[in-house]
């Protein structure tokens, strides 16, 4: 695998190195296969001031003034100049190809292509931007000419307008090699075009699902670009705006200008310079503002003026943009290296473009594409760094929600979602009859170590208590913090008062083992209330509030510390004796539970019950009170009241 990648990598290199150093310096271009059909040279002719026409220009008169092109040379054109190129041709012998001449430069105003017809006339086909690309005589991204080119010596005429420092790759070629030569560029600016418009639908449905405003930014960003590479590739003058010479001329700059000031908003909102870098980042930020107005400018001034405005204005963007990412990533910040990595081969591959177009660089394949070959790495790098920020964005939005709605020091739900949770649960048990248990646990030794430890080996014993919680819990039961030392719980399809036991059983041993090596060696003793909400069916009972006073009633030494909530039959008698109305507060809470549990209530309210008075339950267990207002129950468990 790792050799595969090797040699493929290898070879993409070793063809961009063939390609880059291929002699893209030439005056004329003719392809290999074309070769031993047609040899040609090109001669120019700069004229200034423009006054010319055809016939002057090919009049033997004028032959004296073009001078040989051996190079691509840059012209330094003016809105009244002209540049007339005539190319000799030499074809060794008739054949039925057609033949095409074609500039693969979007960027040239107007092109005039002139050619004798055997009647001694000038037939002429015009192109470029300040003609709408539907009126080409072969509509494209850049313009071509068919012509007949007989055996023998011919000649052809090439009239070129323009207001900015240009040069003219000129190509010729049969019609089978133009198309195969135009194919590839459609096919590579498809998938340029198709990858990005990809990443625009994705970040707006990641800006719309997480309500994220980072991805509707980089998705507002990414369109821009795309009608940005559209324009500045021919793609869009030929696709979108084929009817609109003057937008096709001045989109090319324009979207450029807008794309660029939507990318510092970008890199501001990504990097948030305004916390270590305040001057950077309102520069960037006022840089990026005035992108609207200079693109409107842009559309009325001059080319030559216009040019010279984008490279400032690019110029200005890449210094302050890689600065902050710079700065940001000596600050510590790991997204401030994607965003340089990221934008630095774009910054590079615009700056090239500005140089080639003064003249300052030759042509080459690198310079002509490096824009889309930037574009093509600066994407999913600045989705790399998106994601990174988006995380981070999400993780803090997430620990805010969390405190809200999780105690602080165990993680557990607080007291007030428990309690909503309880509503929901007993109203299903209602109204759909699902099985389920509620349990409120109480760590009863809290205060005694408390006490004799200190407060923090408290508050460490209740992070143990949650540990042995999770360990006999599933972790998808409901497990919130309802007091200092109390915890509650929601078993979901619980009906059976034996899993509940259980659970309880396994907290109760858990919490008498003590942790080894602990210093202070503390054990946790743990009292357990439960309600099976199927055996108090269409009662209105505050589940909650009766599980507290179950806990209540049970003594710290008690032998069964684990008990469920019951509507004991008791309660109609007790009923019956007095109004509701005049029960009191211990006799409305003893009818809410279980007979098995009246003997913890005698020690502590003995004067309330009636005297020589015993219960018993199905269980055998029972308790009496006596004069001696002393009670046992059946365990042993002494429940004598302090005097």
């Amino acid at each position: 695998m790792r050799l595969s990648r090797a040699l493929a990598l290898a070879a993409m290199l070793g063809l961009s190195a063939s390609v880059a150093l291929a002699d893209w310096s030439a005056a004329l271009t003719i392809s290999d296969a074309d070769r031993p059909l047609v040899a040609g040279a090109v001669y120019f002719w700069h004229e200034v001031p423009a006054t010319a026409d055809i016939e002057q220009a090919s009049a033997p008169a004028t032959a004296g003034k073009y001078r040989p092109l051996a190079t691509e040379t840059t012209f330094d054109l003016k809105p009244r100049d002209r540049l007339w190129m005539r190319v000799d041709l030499d074809r060794a012998s008739a054949s039925g190809e057609h033949w095409i001449a074609w500039i693969p430069l979007p960027l040239v105003d107007s092109v005039t292509m002139y050619q004798r017809t055997p009647q001694g006339n000038w037939r002429a086909q015009k192109a470029g931007d300040r003609v709408a690309v539907a009126d080409w005589p072969e509509p494209g991204r850049y313009p071509r000419f068919h012509f007949e080119l007989p055996s023998g010596k011919s000649s052809i005429y090439l009239q070129i307008q323009g207001s900015t420092p240009i040069s003219l790759p000129l190509h010729i070629g049969t019609e089978v090699t133009a198309q195969a030569s135009d194919r590839l560029g459609f096919l590579g600016l498809g998938l340029i075009v198709g990858v990005l418009l990809t990443l625009v639908l994705a970040c707006f449905a990641t800006a719309y699902t997480y309500n994220d405003r980072l991805y509707l930014l980089y998705g507002i960003y990414l369109l821009l670009m795309t009608l940005a590479v559209s324009a500045y590739t021919g793609l869009a003058g030929y696709l979108l705006w084929d009817h609109s010479p003057l937008w096709a001329d001045a989109s090319q700059g324009m979207l450029a200008m807008l794309t660029a000031g939507c990318t510092l908003y970008f890199i501001e909102a990504l990097l948030g310079g305004r916390q270590f870098a305040r001057r950077q980042s309102a520069a960037l930020l006022a840089i990026g503002t005035m992108a609207l107005p200079f693109a409107s400018i842009y559309y009325f001034v001059s080319r030559s003026t216009g040019v010279v405005m984008l490279g400032v204005y690019m110029i200005s963007i890449a210094s302050i943009g890689l600065s902050l990412a710079m700065r940001a990533w000596r600050q510590g910040d790991r997204v401030g290296i994607w965003v340089f990595l990221a934008y630095a081969p774009l910054v590079a591959a615009v700056l090239s473009a500005i140089a080639r177009t003064y003249g300052w660089i030759g042509m080459s394949w690198l310079v002509q594409y490096g824009v889309v070959i930037a574009l093509l790495v600066e994407a999913p790098m600045m989705m790399v760094a998106l994601h990174v920020r988006s995380r981070e964005r999400h993780d803090i939005r997430t620990r805010e929600q969390a405190m809200s709605t999780q105690d602080a020091l165990t993680g557990l739900l607080k007291e007030h979602i428990f309690d909503d949770r309880i509503q929901q649960t007993t109203t299903r048990s209602v109204k759909r009859r699902e099985d389920a248990a509620v349990l409120l646990i109480s760590l009863v030794n809290y205060k005694a170590i408390a006490a004799a430890h200190s407060l923090p080996v408290a508050e460490q014993s209740v992070l143990r208590a949650v540990i042995k919680l999770r360990k006999v819990l599933r972790d998808v039961e409901n497990v919130a913090r309802v007091g200092t030392s109390h915890f509650g719980v929601i078993l979901e399809g619980e009906s059976s008062r034996d899993r509940i036991t259980e659970v309880g059983a396994r907290l109760i041993a858990q919490g008498l083992m003590p942790l080894p090596g602990l210093v202070p060696e503390v054990i946790l003793q743990f009292h357990v209330a439960a309600a099976v909400l199927r055996e108090i069916p269409g009662v209105e009972l505050d589940v909650k509030k009766s599980l507290q006073g179950l806990l209540s009633t049970m003594s710290p030494r008690t032998r069964r510390p684990i008990r469920f909530l019951e509507i004991a039959p008791v309660s109609d008698v007790l009923a019956q004796q007095a109004p509701p109305d005049r029960l009191s507060v211990l006799e409305r809470l003893t009818a809410q539970v279980s007979q098995a549990d009246r003997g913890e209530l005698a020690s502590v309210f003995p004067s309330t019950l009636p005297r020589q008075t015993s219960f018993s339950d199905s269980s055998g267990l029972g308790w009496e009170s006596t004069g001696q207002h002393e009670a046992t129950d059946q365990n042993g468990d002494s429940v004598v009241p302090p005097r």
